[in-house]
């Protein structure tokens, strides 16, 4: 061994032996105030709530796994989506599609119904209510049902010239005749604007009775609606005679002008009036509303006569407007003197056609 070796051996006996330290964990590393004491909990951020990933998901329309079939259309959907408002999916989990009658839910409603499930298009078009509320009533989706009939028991959102087309609309879904009829009885100022229209030619009967029977409907006359049922009457003659009799016992020929329902006992020259005049049985009822008429006239109103009437169950007058573009119109409801023809009532009709569709309900702000 050389010099250097062994000075190197002797350097390394010289050095201190290693310090004995105690076992401890680093967990009692505290205990001596060595180390700030770690939190029991940590707060880590969360990057994205579920349900708005999985909505995200959704919308992208990606990876669907259901079927709904309406006709030739077929639309890829999420199951769990329909789950949330369709029963009859929830019922029948083992399967993959259904098929739903287009003459219920129409494929572009369904569409729509399916974006409302979505959230991804939560405004609704006027002309659609009636075609969403006949499928939301199909498929039992109570939420989007009320929400529907929220908008529709609004009559700042459905005033009486929409009511009038919902009424319409509703005709053709035989589960929704109810609306109908509670869509009609909402139209009062808009009555004759609506006689104007293809859709009042096109009524059912008992759609017609039932408007007739309103009491709250706004005339000028109640002439008006007796030429608004020779109106009607018309359109399909001679298939509608039969209806004569029915359809005339809904006009309060009572409050007629008293010249005019004398003027109405000989023809008029105008075959559209004279052969609906010409009924044995109108003629009777225009008889009896003259004799009421005079009877009353030289009774002087007194409260008895009132009585019998009351008795005799004596329709109440219509509502009354007075709209100065109907040359015809009085100053007072059906006055006595108030004679006019079928022609100027479709003159009248003919300005109607030409106003926007609330012109005479803004009467009802001007009163």
């Amino acid at each position: 061994m050389n010099k250097q070796k062994l000075d190197n051996v002797a350097h390394q006996e010289d050095l201190p032996m290693e310090p004995q330290l105690p076992e401890l964990s680093f967990r009692d590393f505290r205990k001596s105030n060595r180390k700030n004491p770690l939190g029991k909990y940590f707060h880590l951020p969360k990057q994205k709530d579920t349900l708005e990933t999985l909505k995200e998901f959704w919308s992208e329309n990606e990876n669907t796994d259901f079927l709904v079939r309406i006709g030739q259309y077929v639309f890829p959907c999420h199951r769990l989506v329909l789950m949330v408002y369709v029963e009859r999916v929830r019922q029948n989990m083992d399967k993959l599609e259904l098929r739903l009658p287009e003459d219920l839910v129409k494929p572009e409603i369904f569409e729509r119904l399916y974006r409302w499930m979505m959230d991804k298009e939560p405004l609704l078009k006027r002309s659609n209510i009636v075609d969403l509320l006949s499928a939301s009533t199909y498929l039992k989706i109570d939420e989007l049902t009320h929400q529907i009939w929220h908008c529709l028991d609004q009559d700042s959102l459905f005033g009486e010239h929409w009511a009038a087309q919902v009424a319409q609309d509703a005709l053709n879904f035989k589960k929704l005749h109810y609306l109908h009829y509670m869509m009609l009885h909402r139209i009062q100022y808009f009555f004759l604007t609506f006689v104007a229209s293809d859709e009042y030619l096109a009524l059912p009967l008992k759609s017609l009775c039932h408007l007739f029977s309103s009491n709250d409907i706004r005339v000028n006359s109640e002439a008006e609606v007796f030429y608004a049922a020779i109106r009607w009457l018309n359109h399909k003659w001679p298939s509608r005679q039969i209806h004569l009799t029915e359809v005339m016992d809904k006009v309060r020929l009572f409050w007629m002008p008293n010249q005019l329902l004398l003027m109405l006992k000989s023809p008029v020259d105008d075959i559209r009036v004279d052969r609906i005049t010409e009924s044995s049985e109108l003629k009777a009822h225009m008889e009896q509303a003259s004799f009421d008429q005079l009877v009353m006239q030289f009774n002087g109103g007194t409260w008895e006569y009132w009585e019998i009437l009351k008795i005799s169950s004596l329709p109440r007058p219509r509502e009354f407007i007075c709209h100065n573009l109907a040359t015809y119109h009085e100053p007072k409801p059906n006055s006595p003197v108030q004679v006019f023809s079928y022609a100027d009532f479709l003159n009248y009709l003919g300005v109607l056609q030409s106003l926007p569709p609330n012109t005479l309900p803004l009467l009802q702000k001007h009163r």
